[in-house]
């Protein structure tokens, strides 16, 4: 585990070696089924972006609220990098002004109240980046935990990034 950390460190670190590094934070509703339970509620993100324009290789840490108790659902890290990115695409009556188009890969994974770690896998079809924005849309995600090893599903219903 601590071989994988270090080699995580060292891709974090070669990314920002040619660009220029991004903060930024996001809000969304999330509602996810578990072996463990079901919840909702949303998740509040702070994210490094080693790639202002690209969003590649994005690292957030997002901690899930719930607005019944226990308030405090859970703690996730997750790596996303899009696909492939596209000016002219399907959905330009979706917004006024101009944005890319980046269906997002995402892995990670997530710590839940009574010691549950899971794995999330996600893809996030409809992605829209602007300058300092990031949009995502209808954004499902796999969840496979480690407790019960048993799969789940969570959604992202929409997702908003802001980068500083």
């Amino acid at each position: 585990m601590r071989k994988l950390f270090i080699a995580f460190l060292l891709l974090l670190a070669s990314f920002s070696l040619f660009a220029a590094p991004s903060f930024g934070y996001s809000l969304a509703p999330v509602g996810a089924m578990t072996a463990t339970g079901n919840y909702g509620g949303l998740t509040i993100s702070a994210i490094f972006s080693p790639s202002k324009e690209l969003h590649a290789g994005d690292i957030s840490v997002s901690v899930d609220l719930s607005p019944v108790t226990p308030f405090f659902e859970g703690v996730k890290m997750n790596v996303s990098t899009p696909l492939f990115i596209l000016l002219d695409h399907p959905f330009p009556w979706i917004f006024s002004n101009q944005v890319l188009w980046a269906p997002t890969l995402m892995a990670g994974a997530q710590y839940r109240l009574k010691n549950d770690w899971s794995l999330l896998f996600g893809i996030a079809p409809f992605t829209f980046q602007d300058t300092h924005f990031v949009y995502e849309f209808l954004s499902p995600y796999a969840i496979y935990s480690f407790t019960s090893e048993k799969w789940g599903w969570g959604m992202y219903v929409m997702r908003f990034s802001y980068f500083f």
